[in-house]
């Protein structure tokens, strides 16, 4: 009888069927996150995504399986965003205003030239409209965690130096979004949307005279090999959220979606820190690879001319006056 027993014990345990007052409780429920970036594996954002996909997996003791993609394994950005808000992702990495901007317009004003005073102002801006940008995309299925800071922008053209605005008339600008095409158009040049994907051979092929990014997102798609020349205009900073399916979010046991949100937040935090280091190295890599880089004569003449945007943004409507006055009242 024992014997039997005992036989009858290690089944239980193998099947995972556990008998307690009568109830039965069956094996505990897996959820898959499937996660992608655009962006390459190597930059900071790449790092950061397979830090969180890591320490997601461990802190969820196998209850939630995370794997992530890269580059453009799965689309534009776009169509991944398109895919985590219908649920073929469970959460995108995506620049607010070329991703969920798609739905929420307003959301491009956070690409305003000329917005953050450094690095450590632009992260408390991240953090702190991080709860207004869940609220404004709830509608669309998005929940909005971690905000990473991907470095100050810069122009990279092939065929010359930018000193000063009267170096840009003649030449086809890459921006990601309206806000980059109006911001070039103000400094004279031709402002043309190109997928992020599709800006290498955009470069090679002339396309596209130049465009502009931080030194790392340059640097680990290699866009210095198409254009040589490097100028620090320092216009804008970049930035992605975790942009989570809230359907699928609000699915999870309350623990979980704490441990989800909270390994977001952490996974933001280590990019974060990385990058600044990532950014300075990745500049110095160009550099020693033929890159010529060159200061502006005086940042002020950039800023001059960009200035009246902040105020025809704000004329596109309340909303926009609105979610622009909540990223400036941020300190």
């Amino acid at each position: 009888m024992k014997r039997v027993m005992v036989v009858v014990l290690v089944l239980l345990c193998v099947t995972g069927t556990v008998f307690a007052t009568g109830a039965v409780e069956t094996t505990q429920q897996v959820y898959k996150l499937r996660s992608s970036t655009n962006l390459a594996p190597g930059g900071t954002v790449g790092r950061g995504l397979q830090y969180f996909v890591d320490e997601l997996n461990k802190a969820a003791g196998g209850r939630i399986v995370a794997t992530a993609n890269f580059g453009s394994e799965l689309g534009t950005q776009r169509e991944q965003v398109e895919m985590a808000k219908t649920g073929s992702l469970e959460m995108v990495v995506s620049a607010p205003g070329t991703g969920p901007g798609a739905y929420v317009p307003q959301l491009q004003a956070i690409d305003l030239p000329y917005l953050f005073n450094d690095e450590d102002h632009f992260v408390r801006v991240l953090n702190g409209v991080e709860a207004e940008m869940s609220r404004l995309l709830a509608p669309h299925n998005f929940v909005a965690i971690g905000g990473q800071n991907m470095g100050f922008r810069h122009m990279l053209i092939k065929q010359r130096q930018v000193k000063t605005p009267a170096d840009l008339p003649g030449l086809k600008m890459r921006g990601p979004n309206p806000v980059f095409v109006q911001m070039f158009q103000a400094l004279g040049a031709s402002g043309v949307t190109t997928d992020w994907n599709d800006v290498y051979t955009s470069l090679q092929t002339g396309v596209i005279d130049g465009m502009e990014a931080s030194p790392d997102m340059i640097y680990s798609m290699r866009f210095q090999e198409q254009a040589k020349y490097f100028s620090k205009t320092f216009h804008n900073a970049s930035c992605v959220f975790y942009f989570f399916n809230k359907q699928w979010l609000e699915s999870l046991p309350a623990d979980l979606q704490k441990i989800a949100t909270d390994t977001a937040r952490k996974a933001a935090a280590y990019q974060n820190k990385i990058d600044l280091e990532a950014q300075q190295a990745s500049m110095q890599k160009m550099i020693a690879e033929g890159t010529i880089v060159n200061e502006v004569n005086d940042i002020n003449e950039f800023k001059k001319l960009t200035a009246p945007m902040m105020d025809t943004f704000k004329a596109r409507g309340p909303e926009w006056a609105d979610f622009i006055n909540k990223l400036t009242a941020i300190k």
